[in-house]
């Protein structure tokens, strides 16, 4: 995560001890703002900060990296779209802000915001507590799909970046406490995973975006590195791979779906071959859920090699 939203990588560079002093300004900046968020109604919070975060975030130099994306996963746009869209993104971020600071507030209100609709392969593992790793994108209210250990009474644990800035890190910990699931720093690598996996427990992770240690994998049509370690924890465990997304609707509701289990066409196959397949699959999965609602992609890092940015 970045070490301050507020100053340019640039100047920080050149002048370090600003770093400092933004991130305490930072913290209490956002501590301030979801302490306001969560004294409004969800509806009006969404409209402020998607309005807030749509005017100010596409003047800022983070917008750069969501209009490059666009360009190459919707080659066929003209840039008065992606500029459109890039506003879009923006304005989403926002809106994702204000469900994370009223998580709490949604679950008490699920009859009349949530909706559940499982697959019947993965209605199977649910009902009969197996392992689970569910695999989903930061695309939408990504961050309500952890409703689902609610929802199912499951054990799940959540895999998460933590934020460089240490009083973010403090701020997200609080708010992320409303997923009703246990919180893994990505840095503590796979074995605590195995570990919650070996217990017959769940695990959620967000693997859309660029892992340069990662395999090439094709994604919009583009080879990009991939994070392959979801398909590889499946594998290795024997626990379900699940795609999972939540979705907008009307009215300030959510949809959250759970998809059948992903499995190889060739069960046989070596398992570097499964798990390279397994993660073509979550790909498209993913392709399809940001072709459908663009806007909704919160895209701010670089996803593709550079090259493919200069081509």
């Amino acid at each position: 995560m970045a070490d301050t939203y507020l100053i340019p990588k640039r100047l920080a560079r050149k002048a370090p001890i600003l770093i400092t002093w933004a991130q305490r300004f930072e913290g209490a900046f956002f501590r301030a703002t979801f302490w306001l968020l969560q004294k409004m109604s969800l509806e009006h919070g969404s409209k402020l900060a998607g309005a807030l975060f749509g005017a100010i975030g596409t003047r800022s130099e983070k917008a750069n990296k969501p209009r490059s994306n666009l360009a190459i996963a919707f080659p066929d746009s003209t840039p008065k779209w992606r500029e459109q869209t890039t506003r879009g993104i923006f304005r989403h971020l926002g809106i994702a802000a204000v469900e994370l600071a009223k998580l709490e507030q949604i679950w008490e209100q699920r009859q009349q915001r949530l909706e559940f609709v499982i697959e019947p392969g993965a209605r199977e593992h649910l009902t009969n507590k197996r392992a689970i790793v569910f695999v989903c994108a930061h695309v939408g209210p990504w961050q309500i799909t952890n409703l689902i250990a609610r929802h199912c009474d499951l054990e799940l644990s959540t895999v998460y970046a933590p934020e460089s800035n240490p009083y973010m890190g403090e701020l997200m910990a609080e708010l992320r406490q409303s997923f009703g699931a246990k919180l893994i720093p990505s840095q503590a690598g796979v074995r605590p995973l195995l570990k919650e996996l070996a217990a017959n427990h769940c695990i959620g992770l967000a693997i859309d975006t660029r892992l340069d240690t990662g395999k090439m994998i094709p994604f919009f049509g583009r080879e990009a590195p991939t994070n392959t370690s979801a398909a590889g924890l499946a594998l290795r465990t024997g626990a379900a791979l699940i795609p999972i997304r939540a979705q907008r609707l009307p009215q300030g509701r959510f949809r959250v779906t759970v998809y059948d289990p992903l499995t190889c066409h060739n069960p046989d196959a070596p398992e570097p071959e499964q798990r390279l397949e397994l993660s073509m699959q979550i790909n498209r999965h993913f392709e399809a859920w940001i072709r459908e609602n663009p806007e909704q992609w919160i895209c701010l890092k670089r996803r593709w090699p550079k090259s493919a940015y200069s081509q």
